[in-house]
Order: structure tokens, then sequence, then C-alpha cells
């Protein structure tokens, strides 16, 4: 932004100048749909802005909160994307791990988020949970089930793996080099990941978001 959001009229300014290159975006996107990327700390004007424009922000359902109540999925604008994580964040599969183990330096707040996320999912974290049989498809259940226009889930989290693809504030060799350990051919030959897919399908169905097959 050219000018200190902290002044009135500064921060108007400089949601007129938005607006004009996010116009010039649409009209030359075509048919293609334009999602903004509205996550961290934004000023208070860009939500309504991208709103007002027809294109759609982030909803992180972990993160999102109002007067301190989770918003249910039920309640997030239609003009909206909803997924759990970016190419930023930690795989959930990731936390899952990190919660169990009393040795990670991170578990308290991986303890957090899932919390975070089973409420969402409307589910009770406690011994005898398990990630596949349980965690998993609650999670997705409500992912999909929300109000959002679309819903996204991260390959990572789809295939329930705990790889990360870049860590902010870094600058590792291992930052936006990590592949997926098997090929898509591979991946329709494995036993574990079809039986995910048929969940996922399944997931999608009940919800609405793909035509339920014969």
């Amino acid at each position: 932004m050219p000018r200190d959001d902290e002044k009135p009229e500064n921060a108007e300014a400089n949601r007129r100048e938005g607006e004009e290159y996010l116009r010039m975006v649409l009209a030359e996107s075509g048919t293609t749909r334009v999602v903004g990327e509205d996550l961290g700390t934004v000023p208070k004007y860009v939500r309504p802005s991208l709103q007002s424009l027809g294109i759609a922000g982030f909803k992180i359902p972990q993160w999102e909160f109002f007067d301190g109540q989770m918003t249910p999925g039920s309640d997030f604008e239609r003009l909206s994307v909803a997924t759990y994580a970016t190419h930023d964040h930690k795989p959930i599969r990731e936390l899952w791990a990190e919660a169990l183990d009393e040795n990670a330096p991170t578990r308290e707040q991986a303890r957090e988020d899932l919390l975070k996320i089973s409420q969402f999912a409307g589910i009770t974290p406690g011994e005898g949970l398990e990630y596949e049989r349980h965690f998993y498809p609650a999670m997705m259940s409500a992912l999909f089930n929300s109000n959002s226009w679309i819903a996204i889930v991260m390959i990572t989290d789809l295939l329930a793996r705990k790889d990360r693809f870049n860590v902010p504030g870094t600058a590792t060799a291992s930052n936006w080099t990590r592949r997926l350990p098997k090929t898509i051919a591979q991946m329709r030959d494995s036993r574990s990941i079809r039986r995910r897919m048929k969940v996922i399908r399944e997931l999608l169905e009940k919800s609405g978001r793909i035509p339920a097959t014969d």
C-alpha cells in the first residue's frame, strides 16, 4: 500500500486505488474466477471491498471467530473459499503427530489448533480417537458442508501426509522442494489411498458438492 492506513483519508485512498487495480484484474480474467488472499492481518476495508467486487476471500475454519465464538461453517459467506491450510501451514497430520509427542516443542500449539478444528468438525478429542477412522472424515465433512462456494483441501491433508511445502520467514533448502512420493498411477494402485479417496467422494456426494453416483 502506498499510504499508511492509520489515517482515515489514507485508508480511503488505499481502498479506492486497490479496487481500481482489482477491477483491472477482473476485466482481464475473462471466465476465470478471481480469489483474493485476505489472510493474516489486513486493513478493515479489504474484505468488504472483495465482497463488493464479487471476489471470494479465504475462510480458515480454526481462525474464524466472532465475539469469542467459533463461526460455524453454515455461517460462512457464500462468496468464500474454505480450507484448513495453505502452503504456509503445517499439514494437519503433522499437527496430530506433534500433539501426541510429549517431546515436541510445539506440542501445545498443535493441541490448540487440533482442538479448534475438532470443535469446527463437531467432535471431542479424547482417548480412542483415531485419525483415519474418526478425525479425518469428520473434519472433511465439516469443510465440505460449510456454506463456502469452494472447499479446498491441500494435497498433503487429502493424502494425510506430514510433508510441508514452506516455512514462512525461513530460507531453508527444503522450502518449495517437496514432491509427492508416488506418481498418480502409483497412487491409483495404493489400497490405502483408494480407500481414503472413496471416503472423500462419499462425503462430497453427501454434501452436494458433486453429483451422487448410481
